[in-house]
């Protein structure tokens, strides 16, 4: 009687471990990453940052206890053509800083925001703009 009970017992702890396996999806970060494009545009001239190698840094929301907190995932240089195409996760808010001397800009995006593919214009300020 006592080896029956074992029996199912590990008959049942199998199905439950197969089920568990089965039932994911196996959708890891790769299937969700999209390719854009980053513009960075002087605002005062509204034409690209042409060799300025301005920085773009790309932050994703991570978890936060009051507040969201926003990670670096990643850190570029623009070309001579004041762009850079990078690949980013499409199902987190992101947040992208483009830095250049002396100069900032920054945007944010949501979920669904971002299209694979899509071109991002981000207007470059000086530091001294924002804190009029």
């Amino acid at each position: 009687m006592q080896v029956n009970i074992h029996k199912v017992g590990a008959i049942i702890f199998g199905l439950f471990f197969t089920l568990l396996i089965v039932s994911c999806k196996g959708k890891g970060d790769l299937d969700n990453q999209i390719t854009i494009k980053i513009n960075s545009i002087d605002e005062k001239s509204k034409q690209k940052r042409i060799n300025m190698f301005d920085t773009v840094e790309v932050r994703k929301e991570g978890f936060g206890w009051l507040m969201k907190t926003f990670n670096v995932v990643g850190v570029y240089i623009t070309d001579s053509t004041g762009s850079v195409k990078i690949k980013i996760d499409s199902t987190k808010i992101s947040e992208i800083h483009v830095l250049g001397l002396h100069e900032l800009g920054i945007d944010m995006y949501y979920p669904g925001d971002l299209k694979n593919n899509q071109q991002v214009d981000i207007e470059v300020r000086s530091y001294k703009d924002y804190w009029k």
